[in-house]
């Protein structure tokens, strides 16, 4: 097969994709190299061919799918490899949540909310101020531990906005679909996945009524585990043990909600309450 090859980590797996270049570029945005903590055990490999007019994509060799364009191709590709990632992890006793993981002095922080509520633009926030952003979109936790899932930060239509300091990358930046790509490279942040106990747990609330205030408030393990349960992704968890993994993930920890507004303003107000 003529084309490009790449090898990248995915967890615990060593993922190769050849054939088609855009298709490889437009992976190679999705999911760019980090650092990771283990040794890969697992290997997945991947070819993608232009077939009368569609992008054909093999798995270990044998036909998976056809699509008509070189995006649903990447993104093809993409769902497959992270769905056989998750259900090894979910093996190995690993439940996954969708959270953002920033790690301040104090310890690991992972942030929740609802797709939009603004877990992405706050990580890019501490990003800019030189914290170390392990991921933007879910993080694998079990007793003791948290991972991030290596993701680029996925940053939507107008974050200049928020975040005017990456305005001026913005026509630097790949793109796949509406979404603009950030690696944290691109700020010379190398990317660097490690495993770390949860010490603080924030909820995202929508903003403070009429106040352009941003409020920080403790709240109790309860409401963090509420909360946790409803982002959950179960593989091939039952919901009880998800719940026993998760209260045994935030043992200890402290939890926190805080009202959403100017993204500065929120990184000040969790630097104070996680001290």
């Amino acid at each position: 097969m003529t084309g490009r090859a790449v090898e990248l980590r995915l967890l615990w797996h060593t993922v190769t994709v050849e054939g088609d270049p855009e298709v490889v570029e437009q992976l190679l945005a999705l999911l760019p190299q980090a650092g990771h903590p283990m040794p890969a055990h697992r290997t997945m490999h991947y070819a993608v061919e232009r077939i009368d007019g569609q992008f054909a994509l093999r798995e270990e060799g044998d036909m998976l799918t056809r699509v008509p364009d070189a995006a649903s191709a990447a993104d093809a590709v993409h769902v497959r490899a992270h769905r056989r990632a998750f259900e090894l992890a979910s093996l190995s006793g690993w439940s996954r949540v969708h959270a953002a993981t920033v790690d301040l002095p104090p310890g690991r922080v992972l942030i929740v909310g609802p797709s939009g509520a603004g877990k992405t633009t706050l990580a890019a926030r501490f990003l800019i101020e030189g914290a170390d952003v392990q991921g933007d979109e879910s993080v694998l936790v079990r007793r003791g531990a948290s991972l991030a899932v290596p993701r680029a930060l996925h940053l939507k239509t107008g974050f200049g906005r928020l975040l005017p300091e990456l305005a001026a990358l913005a026509g630097e930046l790949p793109t796949v679909g509406d979404i603009t790509v950030l690696d944290p490279a691109r700020l010379g942040r190398p990317w660097r996945l490690h495993e770390a106990p949860i010490r603080h747990v924030v909820l995202l609330d929508g903003p403070a009524g009429g106040s352009a205030e941003v409020v920080c408030t403790p709240v109790d393990g309860g409401a963090v585990l509420g909360a946790l349960l409803a982002d959950a992704f179960p593989v091939t968890e039952t919901k009880a043990r998800i719940v026993a993994t998760l209260a045994g993930a935030i043992a200890g920890a402290r939890g926190h909600r805080i009202t959403t507004g100017d993204p500065g303003a929120m990184v000040e107000a969790l630097r104070r309450a996680v001290r």
